[in-house]
């Protein structure tokens, strides 16, 4: 089975995760997904800041964090 990345803009002030975006990052294993999900996760909430809609106050606000998950791809039902 394949894994693809898909990242999560969350607040965990509400609890909502409004936005998911899918990486267009692809895995052979669940477990070298998990471990690409935490370094991509990570880098791309630093490169937040260079978004024009950044507001530190706001992220500290909501509390903003990156999740994900590692979606099966390709699995019959």
């Amino acid at each position: 089975m394949k894994f693809i990345l898909v990242l999560y803009l969350c607040s965990l002030t509400t609890g909502q995760c409004p936005s998911s975006q899918v990486a267009g990052y692809q895995f052979n294993t669940h477990y070298d997904c998990v471990v690409g999900g935490y370094a991509i996760a990570q880098q791309t909430y630093k490169n937040l800041k260079e978004l024009p809609e950044w507001d530190i106050p706001k992220f500290e606000k909501e509390k903003i964090v990156i999740k994900f998950e590692c979606r099966e791809v390709g699995k019959e039902t």
